[in-house]
């Protein structure tokens, strides 16, 4: 497999050292050891590894700076290592269900779409944003992060247009200064096997070369039949200190998956209504295949001076190969003989490419006897999609679901096509200390942004047609922090983005872009010298200049509709006692059109209006039960149906999900843990779809046993 090559060269050397989407949604794209590890401050970053916790002291997704949670005038949560590894998470997708207030609805066996507070989120990777890079886009696997950072509401200043849910920022694995080594082996159900190794530490006696080395091989298969996946991941980075106050990287990923018979969902009965089948169903032929080929590279360069300010650049190039032979189905079921009809079978090869540019200059300045902080980059990401493919055949009737006997057809290349978007802004932050315990937080950008698209071969080849287009959209922010006690601050802020349109007026022009903002106020508390951190907030996002039929010209459109979205949401995280970690998060949401076309009231039904997430996990380390850990939690959600075309036939009702794990150190160096998902054997559907597919279980009841290595 490929990366292993470079998982032995780095071991020896550390030894030494001792758009064609239609009815699918594509791409738009244990605890630590004992010995502390040293760890280097650089990049901005505030390391998470070694901090044993569920919490973090600081953070970035805010800003490029280090800011403590407290001190950020919106809400952010942190999934850090230590909890990653207790609840076994190996997708984005699982840290991000556990996330309070993020609503996760598969698609298929490789994706998923991510939701906040009504809205799609946004990515970002070590700070460098990522257009349309989240929701319908395949992801790295977790095991090359450290943490992830989710900011809810819009964040515009950092990232220009995009959606306004929030930022999920992914902070990498960074070298190390001392030789660690980490590997795990785990099988669980539905023969479920993977293996992971992690390897960092010096290449050199003076350590001003640095590497780590992360590699996963999974090979699984699922609880619904056919469907089968092979994963095999390679992470490696090189860190150089030039001078001792100047660090290049240069950091390489990539990851092959490939899944047989992915499963795309459920369809409904021809009246609407939910099957009631067994969940091992899966209508999608055995024939039918999805992979994907990923590489991704981040050059970046710091410096550091001497009064406290930093300058920092990084360069990103991510491409990706995915492509997916199937077919699927078009039509509900008939409850009579089960049977059903199915597109016409489709095979269809996409590349993405993505050039992005981030830099930045931060520091502080002293003026009036207090110390304020200010941040002034730039950013500028090309994303370039192609894709050729076909469709055979006509609609297929008559197919059973139970047994979709359908040929494999060979299918020629008919269409291709072009999407490029580039987009750019200068943007800048100020953290203002007017008074000892007064902060207020400033920011500002100014965007450009294009999308234009073309006809490619086999198609007949085309010039660039102009879609949507911005020039110098300026996106303001302000909040600000009363520091009541040195542990609880209260903050409110404002917030927006900005979303292009390409619905033409009358008149001639495009409609402006639609802006989301945000107004949040609320509570935060960092206790037990910064171990649980705990926070209260309330908050109204207004989606204006949403597009409507123009009356006085039904042809064209008006920027005149609007959405809101409220809500109040409370968390902890962190220690509260020695040896007890808890998460806990609980999210009241409800959105609603205040004038739309439409006029359908919910704005997304597709989540719940209440969420409670609790996790809790407590090691023994002393008496008869040194050694052991207990960990156990649960997920409860209000009904809810779904975005994708659905009705009120088509609604899951609230349940809870019950997880639990318990662990054992073996030795120093051993330990042993068995996780359980869904004990209870709550039987839902994660995903409400349409009459015709993404209508989707959530998964059975579940186990898995793994063995750590730490050294």
């Amino acid at each position: 497999m490929f990366g292993f090559s470079l998982l032995f060269g780095l071991s020896g050397a550390l030894q030494a050292q001792t758009d064609e989407t239609e009815e699918k949604p594509l791409h738009p794209a244990a605890q630590s050891p004992a010995t502390h590890l040293e760890t280097l401050t650089v990049w901005g970053q505030a390391a998470t590894e070694d901090n044993n916790s569920y919490t973090t002291d600081r953070t970035t997704v805010a800003t490029k700076l280090p800011v403590a949670l407290k001190d950020i005038p919106q809400s952010v949560s942190v999934i850090t290592r230590q909890r990653i590894e207790d609840q076994h998470m190996v997708t984005l997708e699982d840290a991000l269900k556990q996330v309070n207030g993020v609503t996760v609805i598969p698609n298929d066996s490789s994706q998923s779409q991510f939701l906040s507070r009504g809205y799609g989120l946004n990515v970002s990777i070590d700070g460098v944003p990522s257009t349309g890079g989240l929701s319908g886009a395949e992801q790295f696997d977790l095991a090359v992060y450290d943490r992830v950072e989710v900011l809810r509401g819009p964040a515009g200043v950092l990232n220009g247009s995009g959606d306004l849910g929030g930022t999920v920022n992914v902070v990498t694995k960074k070298p190390r200064n001392q030789f660690a080594l980490n590997g795990t082996l785990s099988t669980g159900s539905w023969n479920n096997q993977r293996g992971e190794i992690d390897i960092t530490g010096p290449l050199n006696e003076s350590k001003s070369l640095r590497g780590r080395f992360v590699g996963v091989a999974q090979d699984r298969d699922f609880f619904y039949d056919k469907a089968h996946q092979n994963k095999e991941v390679g992470y490696g980075v090189l860190e150089y200190d030039l001078t001792p106050d100047t660090t290049l990287s240069i950091t390489h990923t990539a990851q092959n998956n490939d899944v047989d018979a992915s499963y795309s969902g459920l369809p409904a009965f021809a009246d609407g209504t939910l099957l009631d089948v067994s969940r091992s169903t899966n209508p999608t032929p055995d024939w039918a295949r999805t992979y994907a080929r990923t590489q991704e590279t981040v050059l970046g360069l710091e410096q550091r001076f001497d009064n406290g300010w930093s300058a920092t650049a990084k360069v990103r190039r991510l491409k990706q190969d995915y492509g997916f032979k199937d077919t699927f189905a078009w039509s509900g079921v008939n409850p009579q003989t089960w049977t059903l009809s199915y597109a016409r079978p489709r095979d269809f090869d996409y590349e993405y490419e993505r050039h992005a540019v981030d830099t930045y200059l931060s520091g502080p300045v002293n003026w009036f006897g207090r110390e304020h902080q200010f941040l002034l980059g730039y950013n500028y990401e090309d994303y370039d999609r192609r894709y050729t493919g076909g469709r055979g055949g006509s609609i297929i009737n008559g197919v059973s679901l139970f047994h979709p006997n359908i040929p494999e057809p060979s299918i020629a290349a008919t269409s291709g096509g072009q999407t490029r978007t580039e987009q750019s802004g200068v943007y800048g932050q100020a953290r203002l200390k007017l008074l000892d315990p007064l902060t207020l937080v400033l920011g500002g950008r100014s965007s450009d942004y294009e999308v234009k698209t073309r006809s490619r071969s086999p198609s007949t080849p085309s010039a660039w047609d102009k879609g949507e287009s911005v020039k110098g959209h300026f996106t303001p922010y302000g909040g600000v922090v009363y520091e009541l006690t040195p542990q609880v601050s209260l903050y409110g802020s404002y917030s927006d983005i900005f979303i292009p349109s390409d619905d033409e007026k009358a008149g001639g022009g495009t409609l402006e872009p639609r802006v989301g903002n945000q107004y949040e106020i609320g509570v935060k508390g960092s206790f037990f010298d910064g171990a649980l951190n705990a926070s209260l907030a309330t908050f109204r996002i207004n989606d204006e200049n949403r597009p409507m039929t123009d009356p006085q010209n039904p042809d064209y459109y008006i920027a005149s509709g609007k959405v809101e979205s409220k809500g109040w949401e409370a968390e902890v995280s962190g220690s509260p006692l020695h040896g007890w970690d808890l998460a806990a998060g609980y999210t009241h949401l409800t959105t609603r059109y205040l004038k739309d076309d439409s006029n359908s009231g919910i704005f997304s039904s597709a989540e719940p209006k209440h969420t409670l997430k609790l996790w809790s996990h407590y090691r023994f380390d002393q008496g008869l039960l040194d050694g052991l850990s207990l960990g156990g939690g649960v997920n409860a959600v209000s009904s809810y149906a779904g975005s994708r075309g659905t009705s009120v036939l088509r609604e899951q009702s609230g349940y809870a999900l019950v997880s639990a794990v318990a662990s054992y150190a073996l030795s120093e160096h051993l330990t042993l843990a068995l996780n359980g998902e869904n004990l209870t054997d709550r039987k839902y559907y994660a995903s409400i779809g349409g009459l015709n597919t993404y209508n989707t279980y959530g998964d059975p009841r579940n186990f898995t046993l793994s063995l750590r290595a730490q050294y």
